[in-house]
């Protein structure tokens, strides 16, 4: 398989075949389906293979070493910062009626504090008592939070790491399992030409579970919740399984654009996930209707996006400039990058250029993208311009298939996708032309010219009134009427 020939379509299309030919959703190691917890990390680097070929690929390996390392100081930072501030330890919470796994991903308010974009804003209007528990995003935590009640994961990585140190609770893998999992892995290389050693990251994976778990059951033991509510559910199957081994439903929270090549959400065909939420909270109808979730369409409700909603309402008076704001992502952004400096260049370009980094890209997109550092054009990182005001301000968004640009078009704004690896992503919007797509700078500029706003049903993708809608939600599956 050729890298420059595929497409998202036929590189998700031919690893349906693939798990079909090794019957994976069917496979167990240690009496566990290990192929649903590992699903979405195999294909992301596939697809991130495709997406970026061979570009830099050394460097990148140089790079991973080196992040590698800071991870592990900040880790230790992390162990010696809060190991005596039992406030902190979820292990020793209490009763409450609402546990949730929040984003690790936060934004600077105007107030100047952290806000969990997906969680805080329910918690902030909640009748309920809620505790919150998060895993720093790269062992980074922003403080101060505005999350209430906040509790964080580093005592039980703490003990994990023991455990590891100590060779206590790891899961050995017999002769057979070894040959199937080194057979699996030789043929995703012959296939998608992609290195993974699943002999290695399975066993991780099922030995981090076996001595997570414990400590996932005394949290809840503690706070004794009625229900669960999570930020992006794959990643913590772990304590998921602990939930439904004590019946208690667990609620996804939508935080990002699904679609049919999502294999966190997509389970076309008999593919099943054990430790999948009990209920969705989506976005709006839209993500209900496209993409096939491993549960019953009743379970998932259409309640909206707090976040977006609110921030529509704040910046609906904000005029529109002669704007062009690239939406990035660390995939694309070496090649997206580069036509932003390419159009900011363009003579008699009317529009100003805005390059909008993805939170992964800020701490090295200066050496990544070093034709951004002096090409004049307006650089924003997480605590730069809010992203809202950004949309709401610009007359038109670049970009590839990134959530942020479903929640650009709900601010009126002209969206333009780059014909890349990944496009198939948007494909509903490029039949429905709410969105076009381009080839290189010369048709970008072409097709802004041309342009022209185009109906978006915001409700159809967001719904109205989500407060008011996820607290109704709440509300009936605490008192047991959902």
């Amino acid at each position: 398989m050729r890298e420059s020939d595929q497409s998202l379509k036929s590189v998700y299309e031919d690893f349906l075949k693939f798990e079909d030919e090794y019957s994976l959703f069917n496979a167990k190691i240690d009496r566990v389906f290990f192929w649903e917890r590992v699903r979405f990390d195999v294909f992301r680097a596939i697809t991130i293979k495709f997406a970026m070929g061979k570009l830099k690929r050394k460097r990148r390996i140089e790079r991973k070493k080196e992040k590698k390392f800071v991870l592990f100081l900040r880790k230790i930072r992390n162990y010696l910062k809060v190991f005596f501030q039992f406030k902190l330890n979820p292990l020793l919470a209490k009763k409450h009626a609402i546990l949730i796994l929040n984003s690790s991903k936060r934004k600077l308010k105007e107030n100047g504090k952290w806000w969990d974009i997906y969680t805080d804003h329910i918690v902030n209007r909640m009748v309920y008592s809620s505790i919150s528990i998060e895993r720093g995003f790269e062992f980074n935590f922003s403080i101060p939070a505005e999350t209430k009640n906040l509790r964080y994961c580093t005592y039980i990585d703490l003990m994990v790491d023991l455990k590891r140190y100590l060779k206590i609770a790891k899961v050995n893998l017999t002769d057979e399992e070894i040959i199937y999992l080194r057979k699996i892995s030789q043929s995703i290389n012959s296939r998608f030409n992609v290195s993974i050693d699943l002999v290695e990251f399975i066993q991780n994976n099922l030995t981090v579970r076996r001595r997570m778990l414990p400590y996932y059951r005394k949290i809840l033991k503690k706070v004794q919740p009625q229900l669960v509510l999570v930020v992006s559910s794959y990643g913590k199957e772990n304590f998921i399984e602990v939930c439904k081994e004590k019946n208690i439903p667990v609620v996804e929270i939508q935080h990002e654009a699904v679609s049919r090549y999502h294999v966190g959400y997509s389970f076309e065909g008999y593919r099943f996930k054990k430790n999948f939420p009990d209920y969705i909270f989506a976005f709006g109808d839209y993500w209900i209707e496209t993409v096939t979730y491993p549960i019953e369409k009743n379970r998932i409700f259409s309640v909206g996006f707090p976040e977006l909603e609110i921030s529509r309402q704040k910046y609906e008076r904000t005029d529109k400039k002669n704007q062009v704001i690239f939406i990035s992502q660390p995939w694309i952004g070496i090649h997206l990058s580069k036509l932003a400096v390419e159009l900011s260049k363009v003579e008699h370009f009317m529009y100003k250029v805005i390059y909008k980094l993805h939170p992964s890209e800020e701490n090295t997109w200066k050496e990544e993208y070093p034709w951004l550092v002096n090409s004049g054009i307006e650089v924003i990182d997480q605590e730069g311009k809010d992203l809202y005001e950004l949309f709401a301000e610009s007359e038109i968004q670049v970009g590839v298939n990134s959530t942020a640009l479903f929640e650009g078009l709900s601010f009126g704004v002209k969206t333009l996708l780059f014909d890349y690896f990944g496009i198939d992503y948007m494909e509903d919007l490029l039949k429905s032309k709410v969105a076009i797509k381009f080839s290189d700078v010369e048709d970008l500029v072409k097709k802004i010219k041309k342009i022209k706003a185009t109906d978006f049903d915001t409700d159809y993708f967001f719904r109205s009134n989500s407060l008011k809608n996820i607290a109704t939600r709440l509300k009936k599956m605490i008192e047991g009427k959902e």
